[in-house]
């Protein structure tokens, strides 16, 4: 006798899904602000902190701007970028492993507790650049970015390429003990390919052959088109797609391949 339970459809499936991420954002935010009256002041504090202290290094070593007349424009333009991608990245780490018990109710997928982290982070971030490029506008009474529609196209692949490392993030931490602290160590030097402190097409050609490698590089070069109109890029933008791809698809299948030992 044919039975008469129907499967949910591919709109209730993802209306189901779209409830989880939202109720695990909510809950992400309780968890990581509710908890210290200080912690969401915090969030821009520490990377305006973060930001004054790269300016002053860089100062302090070498008085030429690297590009255009506004240091601050040039270092922040790399500066945030890299730091969104380092948030994001950085905070799928746990994902898995910080929502074990949630992951026991059927509704609640690994990716649903990834997207929602990767989504809070997004919000927050954005709040940070608004913050310091309004601030930046205000103090150089000049206009910052020059090409609204390039920045979120930028701004666009830097979330893909984030969110696809963050998968891989989630799903590597949680399978390999020592993952988190070489990622970690990894962090220092992707700063310093990531064209942050220097205009990569004017650096020595051996360089430009190892640096190209690095997507950040490329998110960064992205960015500083839409806020600079004679900027020379080192850009190759399908290479951050393709690199966020493989890190996403690599994720996926490894938490497919190995889910009953990431539940354990």
């Amino acid at each position: 006798m044919a039975s008469d339970v129907r499967r949910p459809s591919f709109a209730s499936q993802l209306g189901i899904a779209a409830r989880v991420v939202v109720a695990m954002i909510i809950r992400e935010t309780r968890t990581r602000f509710g908890r210290n009256r200080f912690g969401f002041i915090w969030i821009f504090i520490e990377p305006m902190a973060y930001v004054v202290f790269v300016i002053s290094v860089r100062s302090f070593i070498e008085h030429r701007i690297p590009f255009g007349q506004n240091l601050l424009l040039f270092i922040l333009s790399g500066i945030l970028t890299f730091r969104m991608f380092s948030a994001i990245a950085s905070r799928g780490l746990g994902a898995i492993s910080g929502n074990k018990a949630l992951l026991a109710y059927p509704p609640v997928k690994p990716v649903d507790v990834i997207v929602a982290r990767t989504v809070l982070e997004t919000i927050v971030m954005f709040i940070v650049w608004t913050i310091f490029y309004s601030l930046l506008a205000i103090v150089s009474e000049d206009k910052i970015i020059i090409n609204y529609p390039r920045f979120a196209e930028a701004v666009g692949a830097l979330c893909f390429l984030s969110f696809g490392v963050a998968t891989f993030n989630a799903v590597a931490a949680s399978l390999f003990a020592t993952y988190e602290r070489l990622w970690g160590i990894f962090r220092f030097p992707l700063l310093l390919l990531s064209g942050v402190f220097y205009v990569p097409n004017l650096m020595p050609a051996a360089m430009r052959e190892v640096i190209k490698w690095n997507p950040v590089l490329h998110c960064v070069e992205w960015v500083r088109t839409a806020v600079y109109l004679t900027y020379d890029p080192m850009l190759d933008k399908s290479y951050i797609f393709v690199v966020g791809s493989l890190f996403l698809v690599t994720g996926l299948l490894l938490e497919r391949a190995y889910r009953h030992r990431i539940m354990a």
